[in-house]
């Protein structure tokens, strides 16, 4: 799970190194907590060996209807860690698709509702990107409006699921 990268080396000694690095100034009182972003189940059992902290405060990586990231939750549901999903709209083309839609009418709230809300009910934090004032406003509200998406819609849309990354594949590290 290591890898050399061309450009970087060997990815696994850079990963301890920074790790021990963000330790240190952890130690010294400078941060409060330690996080990790688009770490794979390989990359956060490497960190288990090494950490003289313990598991990171939160791990942020992909997350969306079409990318569950299951392994990876559960490795932080067993560790305590808070997994953080960004890119929880996809990019603008998962709002459209006919599940959403279908979801989102029979709730009465908007497509982008409909996916905040399947994450939060996962217990999954995201980070919801508009510069949009409304949007803004729209995305908020559907974390204190009090609708609950059912078990049937919730899976519906869990069959949503094929791997899907918008980002980037960190397993490619």
């Amino acid at each position: 799970s290591s890898g050399i990268n061309a450009e970087y080396g060997d990815m696994g000694e850079l990963r301890a190194g920074t790790w021990k690095a963000l330790e240190e100034l952890k130690a010294a009182g400078k941060l409060r907590g330690i996080g990790v972003s688009n770490y794979t189940v390989a990359y956060l059992n490497e960190l288990m060996e090494y950490t003289t902290t313990g598991a990171p405060a939160v791990l942020q990586s992909e997350f969306h209807p079409r990318c569950h990231q299951a392994e990876v939750r559960e490795f932080c549901s067993t560790h305590g860690v808070q997994f953080m999903g960004y890119t929880p709209l996809g990019r603008n083309d998962l709002a459209p698709k006919a599940t959403i839609q279908l979801v989102a009418k029979k709730m009465q709230i908007t497509p982008s509702q409909v996916l905040l809300k399947w994450a939060l009910q996962k217990g999954v934090v995201t980070i919801p990107r508009s510069s949009n004032a409304e949007r803004c406003a729209e995305n908020a509200q559907s974390w204190v409006d009090g609708v609950v998406l059912s078990k049937e819609d919730m899976e519906l849309i869990d069959a949503m699921e094929d791997g899907h990354k918008y980002c980037w594949n960190p397993d490619l590290l």
